[in-house]
């Protein structure tokens, strides 16, 4: 297979392809309008990346769009057959894997980035893997001061105790997954809690040998989480998330409702502070979430909900990303 050079290449590695619900994956959507800007586009489940006899490779599919393809499992892109290709042969390389950011992660980052460094060729990887591996979705907001909602990040037992007594109520949040799992609300206010609490604790730090992060729960989540997108540090759209009903968590896969409605004025002063961090992590394109006006999250693995949004919008989002990815940095 010959890697199409006459724009830009993309190789985008992902989760399996069967793993994806192709009508509203993000990727899909990104890669199709990549192809409708004429640029080569191609795909690699993470879980080909090898080494194998000194080089690294994976098995690369061509990306072609795809009206009515049945390989194509509903979405707008099918995939021809693959050939093992050393990564470093692409332009730029999206690397897209879910969480949750452990072991199954990082390794398959650390192959890519091994072919990648004995390589005369660069290709550059988005986002940064500096972001990837060295930035916590969870704890990034911390540089932002009091943009952050109040919080503790520990594994010990006295100082999550100590915060949540002090706060009443608090979630608690792992470090390493995404879309609420592992997220928890923590009552302190009876000892009959507190038990419970601890025992939740108990759960998600391994016996408190694992940090987590305890943040103060703020009521205002049922009025809507704001998502706001960035690309190059730049805002390109935002919505409104809603808890699933009978629930204090957003996840749009179990049926959160979505809508569109203006920026508040205490949003509007923390995307100046939002973009300053993106363009110093380097991170091209991001989702963050806030509520009320506080960043209770960032998405820079693979932030999504870009079909959702355009389908809310009727605007070709899509296209706005592509055109800033497609210039080198």
């Amino acid at each position: 297979m010959k890697v199409r050079t006459r724009t830009r290449s993309f190789l985008w590695f992902t989760d399996p392809w069967e793993w994806m619900y192709h009508p509203l994956d993000t990727t899909m959507r990104l890669a199709q309008e990549s192809s409708l800007l004429g640029h080569g586009n191609y795909w690699a489940s993470v879980k080909t990346l090898r080494l194998e006899n000194g080089k690294i490779l994976a098995d690369v599919h061509p990306l072609e769009l795809a009206p009515d393809d049945p390989d194509a499992r509903g979405g707008p892109m099918k995939r021809g057959k693959s050939t093992p290709l050393t990564p470093a042969a692409f332009d730029c390389i999206q690397w897209r894997m879910d969480p949750p950011v452990d072991h199954t992660y990082y390794h398959p980052l650390q192959i890519l980035l091994l072919g990648i460094q004995g390589s005369r060729r660069k290709p550059e990887i988005v986002n940064p893997p500096e972001a990837l591996c060295f930035a916590n979705e969870k704890m990034e907001p911390a540089l932002l001061g009091d943009f952050m909602p109040a919080s503790v990040v520990s594994s010990q037992w006295q100082p999550l105790s100590e915060f949540g007594l002090k706060e009443g109520r608090t979630v608690l949040k792992p470090l390493d997954w995404c879309q609420s799992k592992g997220i928890e609300l923590l009552d302190w206010r009876t000892a009959e809690m507190q038990a419970a609490s601890k025992a939740l604790l108990e759960k998600s730090t391994d016996q408190f040998k694992r940090p987590v992060l305890l943040q103060r729960y703020l009521p205002g989540i049922q009025q809507g989480e704001r998502r706001l997108w960035f690309a190059d540090g730049k805002p390109i759209a935002h919505m409104l998330k809603f808890p699933v009903q009978g629930d204090f968590r957003v996840n749009t896969d179990r049926g959160s409702r979505m809508e569109l409605a203006p920026l508040t004025k205490k949003e509007q002063r923390v995307i100046p502070a939002i973009a300053r961090r993106l363009r110093a992590r380097k991170i091209r394109l991001a989702a963050v979430d806030l509520i009320e006006a506080k960043v209770s999250d960032y998405n820079f693995t693979s932030p999504g909900l870009i079909p959702q949004m355009e389908n809310l919008t009727g605007e070709n989002l899509a296209r706005k990303i592509m055109k800033a990815l497609s210039k080198a940095t």
